[in-house]
């Protein structure tokens, strides 16, 4: 048997990817008090986890492809119950979107859950991908639901996007918005990068709008920085998969960004709120509730790109160089509540390793 007495599937665990960050603040924040011995294994590595922290102890090299995403997690329910007939404590932190009934159908009743992931998708094109992703989608989250709720006593949701799917029976069993604990104030710097984007290959995240932009501002001799995926572009600079920590120092000195209509509260997006950027958004993705400085957020339309770009120029003619300071107190009681609660509320109702 293997010396460990937790095992731990992530699909991704990765510190430059936001599956992967989801899964480490997860990891960090559940087992925080654990004294137990803690393995977790990935499509790609392994690691042991001890006093809050995270230690390789087996590395390839790291791939997303369709295979790593969509057959591996089954090879990590194999291992789930592997472990699990053994006497171990399991855990299935990603991927885990609620659309992926079969995942919560063939988990063992007892597996910790990481964070359900997933969105609304609004678009009203016909072709065979947004038809599936619109009525056929919601029907697996309806399917998913049933064995969550039939499985587990409560289920933690990375955001709210899909609270208007749960019966309302229910919600008391559910955590939203664990998302939020990325959030972290940081000092306030110079601002010396007009743009930063962040861009990865996938059909929700509105990249052909993001890069006719850039291709402008960029003409425009704008100082850009565009990180994630290979984007081979004159006058900017791009990073391929880069850390966390290094994102967040960019931020620092960066004055804005779009943010894509796939998650309004992406890790992304939650960073740039942390480091005082100043973000668009696309208007049909604004949330009902706001936890940050409103001053900081400008609506633009996707589907027209000379209303945005005009929209855009404006603002950071009005903005730029002002670097105004800003504090927690632009948050009303409510929502700086909220914030500063969420960790308890997870801690104390949701965790249960001892």
């Amino acid at each position: 048997m293997k010396d460990f007495e937790v095992f731990i599937w992530a699909s991704d665990y990765e510190n430059f990817t936001g599956e992967g960050l989801l899964a480490r603040l997860f990891v960090k924040n559940y087992f925080y008090s654990s004294k137990k011995k803690i393995e977790i294994y990935t499509n790609n590595n392994r690691y042991n986890f001890n006093n809050k922290k995270s230690y390789l102890i087996k590395k390839k090299l790291y791939k997303n492809s369709f295979f790593q995403k969509y057959v591996c997690p089954f090879y990590g329910i194999f291992l789930i119950w592997y472990f699990y007939l053994q006497g171990k404590k399991v855990c299935y932190v990603n991927y885990l979107p609620l659309w992926a009934f079969w995942i919560f159908l063939l988990l063992p009743k007892k597996t910790i859950l990481g964070p359900v992931t997933g969105g609304v998708y609004k678009k009203k094109t016909y072709t065979i991908n947004n038809l599936v992703r619109r009525f056929v989608i919601p029907f697996f989250y309806f399917l998913t639901l049933k064995f969550i709720f039939l499985k587990y006593k409560k289920v933690i949701f990375s955001t709210d996007n899909l609270k208007n799917f749960i019966p309302k029976s229910k919600i008391k069993y559910c955590l939203f918005n664990f998302c939020l604990l990325f959030y972290k104030k940081r000092k306030n710097k110079k601002k010396t990068i007009d743009f930063l984007f962040y861009l990865r290959s996938h059909i929700n995240k509105s990249n052909n709008f993001h890069k006719k932009i850039i291709d402008i501002l960029s003409d425009l001799n704008f100082k850009i920085i565009v990180v994630g995926d290979k984007f081979a572009r004159p006058n900017l600079i791009n990073y391929i998969n880069i850390p966390r920590e290094k994102l967040l120092k960019l931020l620092d000195k960066t004055k804005f960004t779009i943010v894509s209509d796939e998650n309004f509260y992406s890790l992304f997006a939650i960073d740039c709120f942390s480091s005082n950027v100043h973000v668009f958004y696309n208007q049909t993705v604004k949330p009902k509730k706001f936890y940050f400085n409103p001053k900081l957020i400008e609506d633009i339309k996707f589907y027209d790109i000379n209303f945005s770009l005009n929209k855009i120029l404006n603002v950071m003619k009005n903005k730029i160089n002002k670097n105004k300071k800003t504090s927690s107190k632009f948050l009303s009681n409510t929502n700086l509540l909220y914030l500063n609660n969420l960790k308890k509320i997870f801690l104390d109702k949701f965790v249960r390793v001892n």
